[in-house]
């Protein structure tokens, strides 16, 4: 049965897990040590390994294997990767998050490990438990059962009650670098057999905003039924615009040509660009513009080529930092405004008029 990319490539061992090599460090000398602790908050953006990362502990605590934990190989490392490791308890607090279902888990705390050496709990979404339940979570949060573990994983601890938030260690999933997705994904491609150019993987790292996960849905929407990979397929399936597109209506706007920006953001809407998509990546294009006229090596801090680095440079030298302020001001406004407008298009459209005049 066909498994999608961010299941098919999910880290089996904590050399594979990519961009938070400082928490690996943290577990893996909590390992080496002995020293593990009975609680546990993994905090950060979806997509950066939280899960994959309790799980990876889950594993470490009870493998068998010789050398690095986990070794991946052993039968329980397997078990719990198909999640059939009795002793491994995954649970999703947005859907589990009443007292009767903290109550069955108070319970099941109680008995041994059946198999493995440590009873694993790992609590997806942890901060949609009711306050009740969190507050009859605490008692067993705070002193569990000797060889019981629990993991709990969140992307907004601030709604955590303080009183769980002080019985945890806790670590912070840091969003993942472009360029550390841009390798894993080349190798992925590599590995699948999809010839992939290094251009249209660096366009899909950046759309995937610092989450693996995201990065590789996107990328599996790109190389759906196709053997190969270019910059211009990326472009058409994300709905996303060249950078001609964004210096022609910066230009326009530049220059005051309230009618060619329009004519120009038509042209782009005709061909069934997304106004919001649209919106955002022209607010990336002017934010390069004002990196540029500010570094010294912007391809360094801009993910384009030495040309189009050249052509963003002209266009810099004919816009002050004031215009660049202004135009990101309006169209971060208008972004925020259009996600519940019922016409986007009319939004965007005046705010190039405000941005010429």
């Amino acid at each position: 049965m066909y498994q999608s990319l961010y299941r098919s490539f999910r880290p089996e061992v904590f050399d594979d897990l990519i961009g938070q090599e400082h928490i690996v460090k943290i577990l893996r000398n909590q390992i080496k040590s002995g020293n593990v602790g009975h609680a546990y908050l993994f905090c950060g953006t979806r997509g950066t390994g939280k899960t994959t990362t309790a799980r990876l502990l889950a594993k470490a605590l009870n493998c068998t294997g010789e050398g690095e934990k986990p070794c991946g190989q052993c039968p329980e490392c397997k078990a719990i990767a198909a999640g059939d490791f009795l002793d491994v308890v995954e649970m999703d607090a947005a859907s589990n998050n009443s007292v009767d279902d903290i109550r069955t888990l108070r319970e099941s705390v109680n008995f041994p490990p059946v198999s493995g050496k440590k009873k694993v709990y790992i609590i997806d979404e942890a901060h949609m438990l009711s306050p009740q339940a969190a507050n009859a979570f605490l008692k067993t949060l705070e002193e569990p059962p000797e060889n019981t573990v629990f993991i709990l994983a969140t992307t907004d601890p601030n709604k955590l009650p303080a009183t769980i938030l002080s019985r945890c260690m806790r670590l912070d999933f840091r969003r993942v670098p472009e360029r550390k997705i841009s390798e894993n994904f080349m190798k992925i491609c590599k590995e699948i057999g999809v010839d992939a150019d290094p251009d249209a993987v660096s366009l899909i790292a950046s759309n995937a905003d610092g989450s693996v996960r995201d990065g590789l849905s996107l990328l599996e929407r790109c190389i759906a039924g196709s053997s190969k990979l270019t910059r211009e397929d990326v472009l058409f399936l994300l709905g996303i615009s060249g950078i001609d597109t964004y210096i022609k209506i910066t230009d326009k706007v530049i220059a005051k040509d309230s009618a060619g920006a329009l004519a120009v953001l038509a042209e782009v809407l005709s061909e069934g660009k997304e106004v919001l998509q649209f919106a955002k990546d022209w607010v990336e294009h002017i934010r390069d513009l004002m990196l540029i006229k500010y570094s010294d090596d912007p391809q360094n801090i801009i993910n384009l080529s030495k040309e189009n680095i050249e052509r963003l440079q002209d266009q810099a030298g004919r816009i002050s930092i004031s215009e660049i302020s202004a135009m990101i001001s309006t169209l971060s406004k208008l972004i925020n405004d259009a996600r519940y407008a019922s016409k986007p298009r009319v939004l965007l459209e005046l705010a190039i008029i405000e941005m010429c005049y």
